[in-house]
């Protein structure tokens, strides 16, 4: 009876926050009915400074996203009226949007200000924004498998519109770790693993995961007893004859070597083994007799 009375009252307790929910995801959905009736339709989009933009939303990933109570004016503040007016694109409508993101995500912005792609951003280099990231209508948590943050889309994401991309990207993917998270290993280190996320520094900031410093503490993460020697070693090399990666560059290309070595061997004796088989059978006698 107690128990039944306990379950009694979590549900009162949790059911005005299931209804709260269900609630704003009802007035979102209505609210942006309107939004959706043209941004819905495939293939809607504006030219800008001679570019083709989409103008597609799909509303089955935008409902099933994080921010799927929202209205669309929660970010897009400057759309007042219809038509649109002045409905800014490209990079002004990425610095609005990130603004906006400011907004609810206060914590968060103070922390990445002071990450390296912070720091790029009151430069005004061109750097990483919250979109980037995270992405724009799909935003889902870093658990959900199909968010741009989760581990085995990092790598798509870092490199994207030419962030990190070339012998970073190369070289992540052919290392253990890359290779580990492509088969779908979730404790395998990824970037976010390794750099943070929105506090990423430079591997010369003292307090960046990645310094020589903290590179051992790093690796303790995931590996039991990481030695001093750990930050010794190179994490981003190609399999190149020279440089950090030679050593393993020769050792593949000596095992590549050894099992074709091996097989072409191991073919010539079994063709060998087949032929005498054929002369035995041929001249009458048998098998293994001199």
């Amino acid at each position: 009876m107690k128990k039944f009375l306990l379950f009694l009252l979590l549900l009162l307790l949790t059911w005005p926050g299931w209804a709260l929910a269900d609630t704003d995801l009802a007035a979102a959905r209505k609210f942006n009915e309107g939004c959706l009736r043209c941004h819905g339709a495939q293939g809607l989009h504006t030219r800008s400074n001679g570019q083709k933009i989409s103008l597609y939303v799909d509303e089955s990933k935008y409902f099933s996203s994080i921010h799927g109570t929202n209205r669309c004016t929660t970010c897009h503040t400057d759309i007042t009226d219809y038509p649109h007016v002045g409905a800014k694109t490209g990079a002004e409508l990425r610095r609005l949007v990130e603004s906006n993101c400011r907004r609810c995500h206060d914590y968060i912005t103070r922390v990445y200000d002071q990450s390296a792609h912070g720091l790029a951003r009151r430069q005004g280099k061109p750097t990483a924004l919250c979109q980037d990231c995270h992405g724009k209508h799909d935003i889902r948590k870093k658990e959900d498998p199909l968010a741009h943050t989760s581990g085995r889309n990092q790598t798509a994401s870092c490199t994207a519109s030419g962030c990190h991309s070339g012998r970073i990207k190369e070289s992540y993917t052919e290392s253990f770790h890359g290779k580990a998270v492509d088969l779908g290993d979730t404790r395998a280190a990824t970037c976010s693993g390794c750099h943070g996320s929105h506090n990423i520094l430079g591997p010369k900031d003292p307090a960046s995961p990645v310094n020589k410093v903290n590179v051992p503490q790093t690796c303790a993460k995931c590996h039991f007893r990481a030695e001093p020697n750990f930050a010794k070693g190179t994490e981003h090399f190609l399999l190149e004859k020279e440089g950090p990666g030679s050593p393993m560059y020769y050792t593949l290309k000596f095992f590549v070597w050894l099992t074709i070595g091996v097989m072409v061997l191991l073919t010539i004796h079994m063709e060998l083994e087949l032929y005498r088989k054929w002369k035995t059978a041929k001249g009458g006698g048998s098998y293994g007799s001199h």
